[in-house]
């Protein structure tokens, strides 16, 4: 027997103002996704002992970059990203780091999952979608990796899948992608940070996690989660 469907967040397109949301000061903030220092793609990744997917995020960073507190009845978005590293630990590391300039609430790699932010804490994540948004940055690159690339990592695809559906259901989000026309009408649902640029491109130019990130087949994975979480 399947899992019910989750609850559906209210639309309320009448109410939501894009203009005045977007002049929020968190809204003016978001992540670089600058490379922790000297990784690029040919950097060995850290060896780590793979954690079942089910578990529970490590904690071992903080990120510094927040923008304040927010309601969880807020939370409308899953907001997808890549972490421009290869490491889940490399990059949680960064945003623990003073001189990053960008947060997110979990990271996740073939390995582990890093939580860096707690549910209630705005992120640095993407400017348009941080107020109202659920950060996860998946590791890998998003125009140094084709296709192959992210399919040689589908346990970091399972990983953030899971994750996702996981909060999903946690805040009662539909599984579903949405467009930049879908932000500025207030539906909540799964984004891109690039559909975030796309919806608030005076803050923000980010196109991860890339063209070639198989974003129909992550969602598959997300409705499978989902029927487990």
């Amino acid at each position: 027997m399947s899992a019910p469907e989750p609850p559906v967040v209210q639309d309320a397109e009448e109410d939501f103002d894009p203009g005045a949301f977007l002049e929020l000061p968190a809204e003016q903030q978001g992540s670089n996704h600058e490379s922790p220092p000297g990784e690029t793609p040919d950097s060995p990744a850290p060896r780590a002992e793979p954690m079942p997917i089910q578990a529970a995020c490590k904690r071992d960073f903080k990120a510094v970059r927040s923008s304040g507190t927010r309601s969880l009845s807020q939370i409308r978005l899953i907001v997808i990203h890549s972490t421009e590293s290869n490491s889940a630990s490399s990059s949680a590391a960064w945003f623990a780091n003073p001189q990053s300039q960008g947060s997110a609430h979990i990271l996740v790699d073939d390995n582990e999952c890093y939580r860096t932010l707690d549910n209630e804490i705005i992120p640095w994540g993407a400017p348009g979608a941080n107020t109202n948004g659920f950060h996860i940055e998946h590791a890998g690159w998003a125009v140094k990796w084709d296709r192959d690339d992210w399919m040689r990592h589908e346990q970091t695809l399972r990983r953030g899948a899971f994750k996702a559906a996981l909060h999903a259901r946690k805040f009662g989000i539909p599984l579903r992608l949405l467009n930049a026309n879908d932000l500025r009408n207030g539906k909540a649902g799964f984004v891109t940070h690039a559909t975030v640029s796309d919806f608030h491109p005076t803050a923000g130019n980010h196109r991860d996690p890339g063209s070639n990130f198989p974003l129909e087949l992550y969602m598959q994975l997300v409705q499978q989660a989902a029927v487990d979480v």
